[in-house]
C-alpha cells in the first residue's frame, strides 16, 4: 500500500510521540521496600529509537532502543521475533540502558521489518515489565499496513497452543515450508493467539508449526503443524500507528480471550517418516519382536530356518508398528536365522519390497539369586493379569491377560461363582463365556449375566491355561464385585445428526480432557447409555472417523488433508464441562452435525484452570 511522504512523516511522528507519552506517563505505586526504603515499581520508559519508529528507506546494521534506566531482555531467542526472518538470526544485546538488535545478514529490499519484543523487556533491578512492544521500520519508501490475526489450537484436544511459529509464504510449492524461509512470521501467545502485522496485500500460504530447532523450517513428523485449506489474503488495514501501541494487561484473561480474530488453525503431528525395520529383539527363545519406524508395517514373508511356518503365530500392536512372532514348534533350532521381506522406504521415498537376513540371539537376562541351602526352589507357574472396571464390567466383563501365547485353554477348569445374597459364605456356579481378543491374542474376555451389587469369585483350577513355554496356571481365586447402581450416577445421550454411512467415535473424558473413560462407535442416531459413573465433571468429544478404523487420524500436509474432525460437545451456555451430581440420572441431547459446525470464534472460551500468567508472554493487539 503506497503512502505519501507527508503522511508517512505524520504517522511516524504520531507513533513515536504516542510511544513516549504512553510509556512514560504511566502512574506507579511506590511500595515500602524490605529495608524500609521505597521499592521501585515503575516500568522503564522508552526515550528514543534509532532508526526512528516507523522510519522508511532504512538499511540499519542495528536497531537501538534507549531507555531511562538499565534494562534486560528475558529469553531473547524465544521471545523476540524479527519478521521477515533471516537464515542468520539477529543478535539481541543489552548495552547499559539500551537494547540493540544487530543484523548479521543482509536486509531485504523494499520490505517492512517488524521486531516484536513481546513483554520480554524489563528493568534490571526489580524486573518491572515494559509493555508489549513491536518496533517497525522499512527498507523501502513504504510501510506495509495490512495484518492477519488468528488462533492455533490442538486438533485433537482443542487446547490453545502457545509458542507456535505462524509463517506466511508466497512460494506455494509443496516443499516450501520445509526448504525455504517464510516471508513473514509471528508467534502464538499463551492463548494460541497471533497477529502478523505490517505485511503487503498478497496471497499467502499460511502454516503454523512448533519450531523445536529454531530454524524457521518445518520438520515433518517431529513438529506439530497446522495449515489453512486455502490461500489467505489480508483484508484488515492497520488504521493508524496507535493500533500498534494498543496493549492488554497480560493478567486480563477475559479481554485476552475475547480478542477478535480472522483465522482458526488446528495443529497435529504427522505420521510421516521413512519406513524401515528399526529393531529386532528376541526376549526369549519362543518370541521375536520386530519394531518398525512407522505404523502399518507390511510384512510379505517371515521365515525361520528349520521351523515350519505353521508353527509361527503373528501378533501385532494396534497400529502395527510392532509385530511379534511366537514359535510353537516342539523342537527349536540351535541358531535362529530369520529371513524377512517387507515394504521399506527406498531412495525415492516410495515403499518397495526389501529383504533382510537376521541372526538372532536370546537377550541376556539377570541371573536369579541362588537359593540358600535348605531353601526350596520356587515353583514356576503361569500367572495371568486379571483386571476389570467396576464401572464397566456389565458391558466389558473381566479381562485376563497372559505374558506369553497360550497353547491350551481348558474351560472345564474355570469356574465363575456368585456369592449367595443371604449367606455370603455360599457360592453358586454361574455360566460364562470366554473369548480371545481378535487383536491382542494374549488377552481373553470373560463375560456373564452379572447382577448389580454382587460379589463373585473367579476360580482357576490347576492347568486351566498353558503357554508356549509349558508353564501352567496353578489354583487361583480372584474376587470380583459388581457396582451398586444406587452408589453411581448415569448419563443418557440422545444422539442425532449422524449422516448415512458416517461413523462417529463418541468419547467420555474427564474434566481436564486427558483420560478417555468410555468410548462408543456410532453409525446411526440413537441413545447412548453411560451407567456407573461417579459424581464429578466430564466432557464429551466426538470424532468423525472418516476412514472407519476406530481411531483418530492426524492430517497429511503433502496431500492437503486435515486431521479427522474432533470437537467437544458444548452446553447451551457454550461450556464444555458437564457436572454430574451424586446418584443422578442426566439426559443430554447431542446433535452431531451441530457439534461439528460449531463456530468457536463467536464464543468466549471457558477457562477450566485458573493460574497466574507471568509477564513474559506476548499479549499484543
Amino acid at each position: 500500500m503506497k503512502i505519501s511522504s507527508v503522511v508517512i512523516r505524520i504517522v511516524r511522528g504520531l507513533a513515536f510521540f504516542a510511544v513516549v507519552v504512553l510509556l512514560t506517563s504511566r502512574c506507579a505505586n511506590v511500595m515500602q521496600g524490605p529495608g524500609g526504603g521505597p521499592k521501585d515499581s515503575i516500568p522503564p520508559a522508552l526515550l528514543l529509537t534509532v532508526p526512528e519508529f516507523y522510519a522508511v528507506n532504512q538499511q540499519p546494521k542495528r536497531v537501538v532502543l534507549q531507555f531511562n534506566e538499565y534494562v534486560q531482555v528475558k529469553e531473547a531467542s524465544k521471545n523476540v521475533i524479527v519478521s521477515p526472518p533471516s537464515i542468520i538470526r539477529p543478535e539481541v544485546r543489552t548495552r547499559g540502558k539500551g537494547v540493540q538488535v544487530v543484523f548479521n545478514d543482509s536486509l531485504q529490499r523494499d520490505a517492512t521489518y517488524t521486531i516484536d519484543f513481546g513483554a520480554s523487556i524489563s528493568d534490571l533491578n526489580e524486573s518491572n515489565p515494559f509493555p508489549p512492544f513491536r518496533y517497525v521500520f522499512s527498507t523501502g519508501p513504504v510501510i506495509d499496513s495490512m495484518k492477519l490475526t488468528g488462533k492455533v489450537l490442538d486438533a485433537y484436544t482443542r487446547e490453545f497452543l502457545p509458542d507456535m511459529i505462524v509463517a506466511l509464504y508466497t512460494n506455494l510449492s509443496d516443499t516450501a515450508i520445509s526448504k525455504t524461509m517464510p516471508v513473514a512470521v509471528s508467534r502464538t501467545d499463551e492463548w494460541g493467539y497471533f497477529t502478523i502485522q505490517n505485511i503487503p496485500p498478497a496471497d499467502y500460504a499460511m502454516v503454523a508449526f512448533l519450531d523445536k530447532n529454531n530454524n524457521y523450517r518445518y520438520d515433518a513428523g517431529s513438529e506439530m503443524l497446522a495449515f489453512t485449506d486455502s490461500l489467505v489474503r489480508p483484508i484488515t488495514v492497520i488504521s493508524d500507528s496507535t493500533d500498534l501501541l494498543t496493549t492488554i494487561d497480560p493478567k486480563d484473561t477475559t479481554t485476552l480471550l475475547a480478542r477478535p480474530y480472522e483465522w482458526e488453525m488446528y495443529a497435529f503431528t504427522e505420521n510421516v517418516g521413512k519406513q524401515f525395520l528399526k529393531e529386532q529383539v528376541m526376549p526369549d527363545k519362543r518370541q521375536i519382536n520386530l519394531v518398525f519406524n512407522r505404523p502399518h508395517a507390511v510384512i510379505d514373508t517371515f521365515r525361520i530356518r528349520g521351523v515350519d511356518s505353521s508353527y509361527l503365530v503373528e501378533e501385532h500392536s494396534r497400529f502395527r508398528d510392532t509385530v511379534t512372532y511366537w514359535i510353537t514348534a516342539p523342537e527349536l533350532p540351535d541358531t535362529t536365522n530369520v529371513h524377512i521381506s517387507y515394504l521399506k522406504t527406498d531412495s525415492l521415498d516410495q515403499l518397495s519390497s526389501s529383504s533382510a537376513r537376521l541372526r538372532l540371539q536370546v537377550a541376556k537376562k539377570e541371573e536369579p539369586e541362588k537359593k540358600k541351602d535348605g531353601e526350596e526352589e520356587e515353583k514356576q507357574v503361569l500367572k495371568p493379569d486379571i483386571k476389570y472396571d467396576i464401572a464397566s464390567i456389565m458391558k466389558n466383563g473381566v479381562n485376563i491377560r497372559f505374558p506369553a501365547l497360550l497353547t491350551q485353554v481348558d474351560t472345564s477348569k474355570i469356574q465363575l461363582r456368585r456369592q449367595d445374597e443371604k449367606d455370603k459364605t455360599v457360592y453358586v456356579n454361574e455360566p460364562f463365556t470366554l473369548t480371545k481378543d481378535t487383536l491382542k491374542i494374549r488377552e481373553y474376555h470373560l463375560q456373564a449375566k452379572w447382577q448389580t451389587g454382587t460379589g463373585y469369585e473367579l476360580l482357576l483350577l490347576p492347568d486351566a491355561f498353558r503357554d508356549v513355554y509349558g508353564l501352567a496356571t496353578d489354583t487361583l481365586k480372584h474376587p470380583i464385585t459388581t457396582g451398586d447402581p444406587d452408589k453411581f450416577s448415569s448419563m443418557k445421550l440422545e444422539v442425532s445428526g449422524i449422516s448415512e454411512g458416517e461413523q462417529v467415535l463418541l468419547q467420555l473424558l474427564d474434566e481436564k480432557k486427558k483420560s478417555v473413560l468410555r468410548e462408543e462407535v456410532l453409525t446411526a442416531d440413537g441413545n447412548v447409555q453411560l451407567d456407573y459413573l461417579k459424581a464429578g465433571k466430564y466432557t464429551i468429544r466426538l470424532i468423525r472417523d472418516e476412514n472407519k478404523n476406530g481411531i483418530w487420524d492426524p492430517g497429511i500436509y503433502l496431500e492437503r488433508k486435515q486431521s479427522e474432525p474432533a470437537e467437544f460437545y458444548a452446553l447451551p451456555d457454550n461450556k464444555e464441562v458437564i457436572e454430574l451430581l451424586e446418584n443422578a440420572d442426566l439426559t443430554q441431547q447431542v446433535n452431531v452435525a451441530a457439534v461439528f459446525s460449531r463456530n468457536r470464534k463467536d464464543e468466549l472460551p471457558e477457562i477450566i484452570h485458573t493460574h497466574e500468567h507471568d509477564d513474559e508472554h506476548d499479549h499484543e493487539e
